[in-house]
């Protein structure tokens, strides 16, 4: 995967899980078990990549969305995405992804949780623990 081809259809991972929010949305990826969080305009950009789009596509929906000024933290947004492995290539498709978005214009965000999944989560049967009296 080239994220540096504006052309290259990029779609989330089947296995990343996303969860709305009211402001933006929480991502899960299954393989890691890490959690990541974005704000109400990276939930935008992600449901483009929901059904596959292209770098391209991304910053012509953002600069309509009115983010002419900050497209280089778009771009960066859909590279952390790649580089995270939220995103693998597909074949284009002939359905435009939709995404809706009508607030305020900032800056797109994710932020990767510190811990995985497995270390969140907590056995009421973990020996370490101490027992309830």
């Amino acid at each position: 995967m080239d994220i540096r081809d504006p052309d290259q259809t990029l779609i989330l991972r089947p296995d990343v899980v996303v969860t709305t929010l009211e402001g933006g949305a929480v991502l899960l990826d299954l393989k890691t078990k890490y959690f990541y969080s974005v704000n109400e305009t990276g939930w935008a950009i992600t449901q483009l990549f929901e059904t596959g789009t292209t770098p391209a596509d991304v910053r012509n929906r953002s600069a309509a969305w009115g983010a002419n000024g900050t497209l280089d933290s778009v771009s960066v947004f859909v590279e952390r995405m790649a580089a995270e492995g939220l995103l693998t290539s597909t074949q284009p498709s002939p359905a435009a992804a939709e995404s809706d978005f009508t607030g305020a214009w900032t800056p797109p965000s994710l932020e990767k949780h510190k811990e995985p999944l497995q270390r969140v989560m907590i056995s009421a049967f973990d020996p370490t623990l101490p027992l309830a009296e």
